[in-house]
């Protein structure tokens, strides 16, 4: 009896080794997406606040971030009389051989610079404030201005209206009636200087021309870091339709050039990684097919052509695996991480 059932044990392992061996070895895989866009910093600088996170599904031509820049703002009112910068110039170059990146005559250019040794004898007429309106006179020409500074005796008169010319001496009065027991003094018509706008780093954007008039405040200017190459681009945009597998900053970081923000995975270009024992490479070859069966599809074979056998193995439990990539099929909704089982012949 004894030995009937040691026979027949025999017999149930040599049935079960045949059926296992007529089923073929089976190896884990996921759907991977072997193509991916990585997405850097174009220079070192500021992330504007930006929604994207990981996992989101993005086209070709999305945006994804946006370079902060340092604007350059018009510091006083005037008239744009000359721009030297343009996009993608090096600041520094610009204002070493043109003094300055841009040009801003002053909207009132001429100023009476004045003293009260002429004012008429009156204590109260020697004493000026800043920001009080005096009249002037030059013959018969006569005027409106703003006391801007005082300096002991000496002050500076904005002109505001009027006709001067540089060099004339101006009476100064504080009525309008111009008598001659309100002069507070003379002084000769000067020109201020232009103003010169500089900065620091490569041109990004220029906002204004020659001939533009601008107010205190507005944007001259946009600038980046210097070392930054030309004509880099101040938004980040997909290069390719797919989903953002891993984000590496945050809104309003500080980044450095080259560094990596995020990289995108071309769902367009998928396929099967599967991890195959060293035991069975002998039934497997580029252009092998195989089948395999995916856990989102229960109940469906599919088949794929073996592309590549990855060269460098994973070891473990004394075991080497090697990835192996199989071609998908087409007509299915594939997204990366999706498991399958792959059958080796």
């Amino acid at each position: 009896m004894k030995t009937k059932l040691l026979s027949f044990a025999a017999l149930l392992l040599v049935l079960t080794f045949s059926a296992a061996c007529a089923l073929g070895a089976t190896a884990n895989a996921v759907i991977v997406a072997p193509e991916t866009a990585k997405i850097t910093a174009p220079f070192s600088g500021t992330l504007l606040a930006f929604d994207l996170t990981a996992g989101d599904e993005v086209a070709a031509g999305d945006t994804l971030f946006a370079m902060d820049t340092v604007p350059v703002y018009a510091t006083q009112s005037g008239t744009v009389s000359a721009v030297f910068a343009k996009a993608g110039d090096d600041a520094s170059g610009v204002i070493a051989h043109y003094g300055s990146l841009a040009v801003i005559e002053p909207t009132h250019a001429l100023y009476v610079a004045a003293d009260n040794s002429q004012a008429y004898d009156d204590d109260e007429n020697r004493y000026l404030h800043a920001g009080e309106t005096l009249y002037l006179k030059c013959g018969s020409e006569k005027g409106t201005g703003i006391v801007t500074s005082v300096s002991g005796n000496a002050y500076n008169v904005d002109i505001l209206t009027g006709s001067f010319d540089v060099g004339d001496t101006v009476r100064c009065y504080r009525e309008s009636g111009t008598p001659s027991d309100s002069e507070t003094g003379r002084g000769r018509v000067t020109r201020y200087a232009d103003i010169s706008v500089a900065a620091e780093g490569r041109i990004a954007a220029v906002h204004v021309k020659a001939g533009d008039t601008v107010s205190v405040g507005d944007l001259l200017f946009e600038v980046i870091d210097g070392q930054s190459a030309k004509d880099v681009p101040l938004t980040l945009t997909a290069p390719v339709s797919g989903a953002v597998t891993s984000l590496s900053t945050v809104s309003g970081a500080q980044v450095y050039r080259g560094q990596l923000l995020c990289e995108i995975a071309d769902l367009t270009k998928l396929e099967l990684s599967a991890e195959v024992d060293e035991l069975d490479f002998s039934a497997i070859s580029v252009g092998t097919t195989l089948s395999f069966t995916l856990d989102a599809y229960a109940g469906e074979t599919f088949s794929g052509t073996v592309t590549e056998i990855r060269p460098v193995g994973i070891t473990r439990q004394n075991a080497t695996y090697y990835d192996v990539r199989i071609t998908l099929p087409a007509g299915k909704t594939l997204l990366p991480g999706m498991n399958a089982t792959v059958t080796i012949p």
